[in-house]
């Protein structure tokens, strides 16, 4: 039997490109020829090192890891620093939406903070410090409003005026008076009186001249009967009612009660 004799597969050959001026087939060749030393550089060197500094190549290449090193931690610092930014200026935002809030209704309980606002003021927070840090910070800011709001009160008689000429200012004022109005009130406590003084004195003419039918304390609006602005106008026509002639008016005694109905209690006890 004869042995099986393998057969040579023959392989197409392939002819060796012919030499062509394309870039691509062309040697890599290295150009050394920035590393020369020329006059320049040499003038460059002091005690044999290359600008007093580098004795060799390897100490160039060195230096210049070094520096790509620092450049690369100090932009890896800066975007840490842009995302722990980013998050501060989110959770401060989240903080004051919480704070604006429960304002009203601690000012309105009698500054009691309840067991489910410490909770929401603090929700997130682990670090007890940190804890005691947002309470006491919500309580500074809330004294201070209710400090600003009574100093309000009290420059226009309590809080009744107070709601009746913001009413009035509402309906009578232009948007710019408005955006001025509302810009002072919230900056230093000088513009705020001022600019409370301002808006009072227009209601108060307003009154004066019967251009208003605001209510103060719900009465039903008489015309030509407003309440009184201050107790000095008040204890005038009381002192009227007291005497003599007085108690001879009748139409006198009328106006006065009927006055006296519509003024608010801020004014009538003289407290807020």
């Amino acid at each position: 039997m004869s042995e099986a004799v393998d057969t040579p597969v023959d392989t197409p050959a392939v002819d060796a490109p012919e030499p062509s001026g394309l870039p691509s087939e062309q040697p890599t060749a290295t150009d050394f020829a920035g590393f020369d030393l020329s006059d320049d550089i040499k003038g460059k060197f002091k005690d044999g090192k290359l600008n007093g500094r580098f004795s060799s190549i390897d100490d160039v290449l060195a230096k210049l890891k070094e520096a790509e090193d620092f450049k690369s931690a100090t932009i890896s610092e800066q975007k840490k620093a842009e995302g722990s930014q980013q998050q501060l200026e989110e959770k401060t935002v989240n903080t004051n939406a919480v704070v604006n809030e429960l304002l009203p209704s601690f000012l309105e309980g009698g500054m009691v903070l309840t067991p489910d606002m410490e909770a929401k003021l603090t929700e997130g927070i682990t670090n007890a410090t940190e804890k005691e840090l947002a309470i006491y910070k919500f309580r500074d800011e809330a004294r201070g409003i209710a400090d600003r709001t009574n100093s309000a009160y009290g420059i226009v008689g309590g809080k009744d005026n107070y709601t009746a000429m913001q009413e009035w200012g509402a309906e009578n004022l232009s948007d710019a008076e408005k955006t001025v109005f509302t810009s002072d009130v919230n900056g230093s406590p000088e513009a705020s009186t001022i600019a409370i003084q301002w808006l009072n004195g227009k209601y108060q003419e307003a009154l004066k001249d019967g251009t208003t039918h605001k209510r103060i304390q719900g009465q039903p609006h008489n015309t030509g009967i407003r309440p009184y602005a201050d107790r000095k106008e008040l204890f005038k026509d009381k002192d009227y009612i007291d005497s003599p002639a007085g108690r001879r008016d009748p139409t006198a005694k009328k106006n006065y009660q009927a006055r006296l109905r519509m003024t608010p209690d801020a004014v009538v006890y003289g407290h807020n």
